[in-house]
């Protein structure tokens, strides 16, 4: 990679672009002529990331985007930030991505902190960019400072080994970190020599945030009174443990490959880990592959011990049904696996729902959906009947029947609630009863009939309802050799 420069550029300018550059060639961060979509908030550290990589990128004949991702958090400020960035690129000749999301309500919905919701929605919008343009790489603007802080905070927080690791260089999904090697007091520095005006997240002052605390008090502490290179100390302790963990890795990956198993249909947005093997190695190693599932499932939050040990209790007889870990992932035990799942759907934002109270979604297998209007968490899978272990409120129906494939490639379901002239099988023969005279004969108050799950085929054919009975018509017998398993719970606001 060429990084030549001229003899007048001032020397804070010319020793960052050289740090960069360098970053980019050890760690193997982008080829030439690669394509790089820069996530730009506005402060320092992206403005000065965007500036340098629209530098070098005529050498390099590198491709250079930007994106920025509107929080809806900060009111004027964040409006006022948005707009800088678009300025800024408009300046700098590059093409600008922007977008809005409601964070605190994304946060509400699903449980996280806004701090996690942020974070979740900035990597989604940046990906998707990346899909819909063909854009190689994601760049975020992380620095040394931003290293450091990530291992004491996860000290502090009692991480392991992989989360000691600190902020990778390179991650598996295309997501690049060129600033690492470089100070937030240089990146300033270079700012201020380049002329590069940036604007300041106010948030960045709040130490109710640990981050922030670390940032203003610990560190400052630790520089007086104990080590003033603590930020190259800590940086280097990561870089150490990387290469290290490197080697474990190899190890560890070829036993994980043993116990993984990809849902059926390849949707890698979820998967099993077989917990009878998992539960007999040793607990350093089943640390390390609970890691590796996160790892594969598109995350990168630091797994703190509490995390880990609380999905090592779902192996346990006494252990809950399901957890949640950071960033929106959520383990379930099921039928001697456990089971990753990483995105959590929301019935409300389905185009299908109304203000009436009708609702109508398409589930696709090996998700969990929260449906709001039903009060209900629902998730399908398919498995073979020597496999088959029902969890209380768990509907089997005939999959062979249904004419379901391991692809599910000819089969659409949804959940709706009922609609006028419904019927459903309720006898062997196929033959079929009102549902309004069902709900009256099971004693379902008239309150609560608009709003019972009906679990159903494209055709509108009701093949359960949730939480109460399967479509005669569907149930397994002793003959069935694949299940459709749909799993159903109730939840309280």
């Amino acid at each position: 990679m060429n990084n030549n420069f001229a003899d007048d550029v001032p020397v804070i300018i010319s020793s960052v672009t050289k740090k960069i550059v360098n970053t980019i060639n050890v760690h193997g961060l982008a080829e030439n002529g690669s394509s790089i979509l820069v996530a730009v908030s506005g402060g320092a550290d992206s403005v000065c990331l965007l500036h340098v990589l629209n530098q070098i990128k005529t050498s390099n004949n590198f491709k250079i985007y930007a994106a920025h991702l509107n929080h809806q958090i900060r009111g004027d400020e964040a409006n006022r930030d948005e707009e800088y960035v678009k300025k800024l690129c408009s300046e700098f000749g590059v093409e600008c991505f922007t977008e809005h999301a409601d964070i605190p309500k994304m946060a509400l919905e699903h449980g996280m902190t806004e701090e996690e919701a942020g974070r979740a929605a900035r990597y989604n919008f940046f990906k998707r960019i990346c899909k819909e343009n063909d854009i190689d790489y994601i760049a975020t603007a992380h620095n040394k400072n931003d290293q450091a802080e990530t291992v004491l905070m996860r000290v502090i927080r009692g991480s392991g080994l992989s989360g000691l690791r600190g902020i990778k260089y390179k991650r598996e999904d295309g997501v690049i970190r060129p600033l690492l090697d470089v100070t937030r007091a240089d990146i300033e520095k270079y700012c201020a020599e380049a002329g590069l005006e940036y604007k300041t997240d106010s948030t960045n002052n709040d130490d109710n945030y640990t981050r922030n605390r670390i940032r203003h008090k610990l560190i400052p502490m630790i520089e007086k009174d104990f080590n003033p290179s603590i930020i190259d100390s800590l940086s280097n302790l990561a870089n150490n443990l990387d290469d290290d963990g490197e080697f474990i890795d190899g190890y560890v990956s070829r036993l994980y490959e043993r116990l993984r198993s990809p849902m059926p249909g390849g949707n890698f947005k979820a998967l099993h880990i077989n917990s009878m093997k998992l539960i007999k190695s040793r607990a350093v190693l089943s640390r390390l592959i609970i890691s590796c599932a996160r790892d594969e499932m598109g995350q990168d939050y630091s797994l703190e011990k509490k995390h880990i040990n609380s999905v090592l209790a779902l192996m346990s007889d006494n252990g809950g049904a399901a957890v949640n870990l950071p960033g929106g992932l959520r383990v379930v035990k099921r039928y001697g696996w456990l089971e990753f799942c990483s995105e959590v759907e929301n019935a409300q934002k389905d185009l299908n729902s109304s203000n009436n109270g009708d609702f109508c979604i398409e589930v696709t297998p090996n998700k969990l959906y929260n449906i709001k209007n039903a009060g209900v968490n629902i998730s399908y899978i398919l498995v073979n009947s020597n496999a088959l272990k029902l969890s209380d409120g768990d509907i089997a129906l005939d999959a062979d029947k249904l004419g379901v494939t391991e692809t599910f490639s000819t089969s659409r379901f949804y959940v709706r609630n009922r609609r006028p002239g419904d019927k459903f099988a309720v006898y062997k023969n196929g033959k079929s009863k009102k549902l309004k005279n069902l709900f009256i004969d099971l004693k379902i108050r008239s309150e609560k009939r608009d709003s019972v799950p009906l679990f159903c085929n494209e055709n509108g054919e009701i093949l359960a309802i949730l939480g109460i009975r399967a479509n005669e018509k569907y149930k397994m017998t002793r003959f069935t050799k694949n299940i459709l398993v749909i799993h159903y719970e109730k939840y309280e606001d």
